[in-house]
């Protein structure tokens, strides 16, 4: 019997793998886009040999506006592309008015670029930005050893649902919106496929995971409706910063929806902790069905929501914490600059943050019943047909 189960339990895996590559490959070629894929500007990878020289010029010379612009002059070797080995001279510009960036120093990996000028037959290099590739590389093999390490056999799953997360987002969802394509439509399919396969590529097909979906989903949905219904009512136009501003200027045939894209952005954002929630209620509600000699409808429902109670509470501060603290540098500068609440919680910057916030942890609060009533509902009328 249990060799009958591992055989299905393959079976199923094999299956969500075909689909999801399936799902990513369609969605690709049916999303492709030739946006700004026009590029003329080739960047390399270099590391720096020596300072040659650092030029100050200071502008400005009232006490209300004071400007420094430094040129740094350095050489370095190109380690990529067919300038690969070549030791060239390149610069870097710093002006001190608009933006500060760490001076460089020899042995510092960057990205350059050559800038060739028709009135001279010679190649200019440019300073781009530090290369931190390499540094982010092994942060995410540090991260992905942890997994695997830890989680061990599930842990391979997790990183598995990761990429396939990972490609739905980058591969198919940004490129449909790209594409015009309608943003909620194209969120819901992409949200839809995320909780389905990462939720049974890490924890198997089963009652569990069915009742873990299902919740994640009704969780989701009603975040979706109420973000919909929010927006609206907030009259938001969509122009939250300049990223916002900038996807305007796409030259794309149908213009991007700035409502949607905030709407999308809810939606997206409170996946991971309303999927945990889910999981976590499910899991614990299948090893009570396990454990517990008299099971009722009432008594499992009763269990269920008290640790989906247990769960509300941490798990909101943790989504509310990760928006403020992505947005952190954003609400410091407005509260210093504007001690007024009222103007501070009318701007559609920050009214669009404390909505991700709320709204998210409104899926958390709805993905708890929907969880506990489906799962207690799944979980006793096995145990009716058993006795």
């Amino acid at each position: 019997m249990k060799i009958g189960k591992n055989k299905a339990s393959i079976i199923v895996y094999i299956a969500c793998l075909l689909i999801a590559v399936l799902f990513i490959l369609v969605g690709y070629n049916l999303n492709r886009t030739e946006v700004l894929e026009e590029e003329t500007t080739e960047f390399y990878k270099a590391r720096i040999e020596s300072i040659e020289n650092i030029e100050t010029e200071t502008f400005g010379s009232d006490y209300e506006f004071t400007a420094e612009m430094k040129t740094i002059t350095f050489k370095a070797i190109v380690t990529s592309g067919p300038y690969e080995n070549e030791i060239v001279e390149a610069t870097q510009i710093i002006d001190s008015y608009m933006v500060t960036v760490k001076e460089v120093d020899a042995g510092n990996r960057v990205i350059v670029t050559p800038i060739s000028s028709e009135e001279s037959t010679s190649t200019e290099w440019i300073f781009i930005e530090y290369d931190r590739t390499m540094t982010l590389l092994l942060v995410t093999l540090v991260f992905l050893l942890l997994i695997l390490l830890i989680g061990r056999g599930k842990g391979v799953a997790t990183i598995i649902a990761l990429v396939f997360t990972v490609l739905s987002v980058f591969y198919v969802f940004i490129p449909s919106i790209l594409k015009g394509r309608n943003i909620y439509v194209s969120t819901i399919i992409v949200g839809s496929f995320i909780i389905v396969i990462s939720l049974i590529m890490m924890n198997g097909a089963s009652k569990k995971t069915l009742c873990a979906i299902v919740g994640n989903l009704g969780g989701v949905v009603v975040a979706g409706l109420i973000a919909y219904m929010v927006n609206k009512s907030l009259n938001l136009s969509g122009f939250v910063d300049e990223d916002f501003i900038f996807l305007t200027y796409l030259d794309i045939e149908n213009p991007i929806d700035l409502v949607a894209i905030i709407w999308s952005g809810i939606v997206i954002g409170s996946l991971g902790a309303v999927m945990d929630v889910a999981m976590s209620i499910a899991s614990a509600m299948n090893e009570l069905s396990v454990n517990m000699e008299e099971k009722t409808f009432s008594k499992m429902l009763k269990s269920g929501m008290n640790i989906g109670q247990d769960t509300i509470g941490t798990m909101t501060n943790t989504l509310i914490l990760a928006y403020v603290g992505s947005s952190l540098a954003t609400v410091l500068l407005l509260t210093a600059y504007n001690k007024d609440l009222l103007y501070l919680f009318s701007l559609e910057m920050i009214v669009v943050e404390v909505l991700q916030a709320m709204v998210g942890s409104m899926g958390i609060f709805f993905a708890v019943p929907a969880t506990a009533l489906f799962s207690a509902y799944v979980f006793t009328k096995v145990n009716q047909k058993r006795s």
